[in-house]
């Protein structure tokens, strides 16, 4: 079996209070972490590749790390993340 090597791209730090946060709140953080997130594709990506499919692939790969390291309240934010992202 091969393995596969991993590099972390960054940290996402959620408030701890995030799951009492009204619905308004949490759309806010969401739409807040997605523009740092695309600011930072922008940046590093060629302009050629499309920034949206390369976010939803690393929203895919932190949310299997995540669960493999059991940290269940970030795959919940990547979800929630990634529900806004392809709703828009």
């Amino acid at each position: 079996m091969s393995t596969v090597n991993k590099t972390k791209i960054g940290i996402l730090e959620i408030p701890i209070e995030y799951f009492d946060l009204s619905k308004e709140e949490k759309d806010y953080l969401i739409n807040e972490i997605l523009n740092v997130m695309l600011t930072i594709i922008d940046k590093n990506v060629i302009p050629t590749v499309n920034r949206i499919d390369i976010l939803n692939m690393i929203i895919d790969s932190s949310i299997e790390t995540n669960i493999e390291d059991e940290v269940y309240e970030i795959c919940a934010v990547l979800y929630d993340i990634k529900q806004k992202l392809n709703e828009d």
